[in-house]
């Protein structure tokens, strides 16, 4: 009975904030609904499965790669000053938040490092413990991070849709070749196989948000060989994003506030100070590239890859260039956390 609480007040969420036209309104309605009943009635918190989170990014992996188009890919590669200083100048800022928060404020440099690091919140977390690190406060961080960006970007969404067309990233089509599977039902079984069997290979290869990336990269291939054009059910898209936002917001906790304590302040202003310098690199970004400001925001943006992938299909930006883009610094943002690993563990 404590889901039906929960899914009730979800789904009305989503509902609310689809009429008032909250870009991606299945993630943050049910988000912040989530939020609220964790805090305000922790004992009615509800177990989610761990299997419906991994589901949730295999949709959002088949949503994207139907709308993916290859060719960004050449077109990163040209821009690789432009992207290298975006996954470059996140990253760096983060871990020098990290040495301000350490320096300043009443926090390990182990938590405060696992805990600014964007974009490999999960992974983070789970390093936390097994390095010395507070992983509730690592959490905290990781999270509270992600809600405030989805909540940024939605806000930068509202505010200006981007240009339809521009000279660079955008304006790529797909051929206009014929799938081999034309018959809808069975695209979406065999879409739903690409989420099962991409979801099983990303886990396997131990790929960074493999759940996401193993579908997407299995649907894309599929498509390019135009095997089939990736389809779900209406009604799948919106239940699998509400799950990522439930699975989110359900991670805060009074416990966690209550370690946090006096922290609080500092870690808010870290991380509303890295949100803003990563704006800031998102208009750079933008001028380099010749892309929407909306599309470099989200590319640029320190928060969790499921999340900003939902928000940039949702928003109508380039939802290619983010993920490639977002992808590029997860990969970094893990080889750091690889890097401190090895030498924390070496002191030990």
């Amino acid at each position: 009975m404590r889901l039906l609480p929960l899914a009730v007040g979800a789904a009305g969420a989503g509902l609310v904030a689809q009429g008032l036209s909250v870009p991606a309104a299945w993630l943050v309605g049910p988000m912040l609904v989530a939020i609220l009943l964790a805090l305000a009635r922790p004992e009615a918190r509800p177990r989610i499965p761990g299997w419906t989170r991994r589901a949730s990014q295999a949709v959002v992996g088949i949503v994207i790669a139907s709308t993916f188009q290859p060719a960004v890919l050449p077109l990163v590669a040209r821009e690789w000053f432009a992207v290298g200083l975006a996954v470059g100048s996140t990253v760096l800022l983060s871990l020098g938040a990290s040495v301000v928060l350490a320096r300043f404020a009443p926090l390990d440099g182990r938590t405060a490092a696992l805990g600014t690091l964007p974009g490999a919140a999960s992974a983070m977390s789970l390093l936390g413990e097994p390095l010395g690190a507070d992983p509730r406060l690592v959490a905290l961080m990781q999270y509270g991070r992600v809600v405030l960006v989805v909540a940024s970007a939605a806000i930068v969404a509202r505010l200006g849709a981007p240009a339809p067309v521009t000279a660079g990233f955008a304006g790529l089509e797909k051929q206009g070749v014929d799938p081999l599977i034309q018959n809808l039902w069975a695209a979406y079984a065999v879409a739903a196989l690409v989420a099962v069997v991409g979801g099983w290979v990303g886990a396997r290869l131990a790929l960074p948000a493999g759940g996401l990336l193993g579908p997407l990269l299995l649907g894309v291939a599929l498509q390019e060989a135009r095997i089939l054009d990736l389809a779900l059910p209406a009604g799948v898209p919106p239940l699998a994003y509400a799950l990522i936002g439930i699975h989110v917001g359900l991670l805060f906790d009074r416990t966690s506030l209550r370690r946090a304590g006096g922290l609080l302040p500092s870690l808010l202003a870290s991380t509303l100070s890295l949100m803003l310098a990563s704006a800031g690199m998102g208009w750079v970004f933008s001028a380099l590239t010749n892309t929407d400001y909306l599309t470099a925001f989200l590319a640029t943006t320190p928060g969790g890859i499921d999340s900003i992938a939902v928000m940039a299909v949702g928003s109508g930006a380039d939802a290619s260039l983010v993920v490639a883009v977002q992808t590029m610094r997860l990969l970094a943002v893990v080889l750091v956390g690889a890097l401190l690993d090895r030498r924390w563990s070496a002191r030990r």
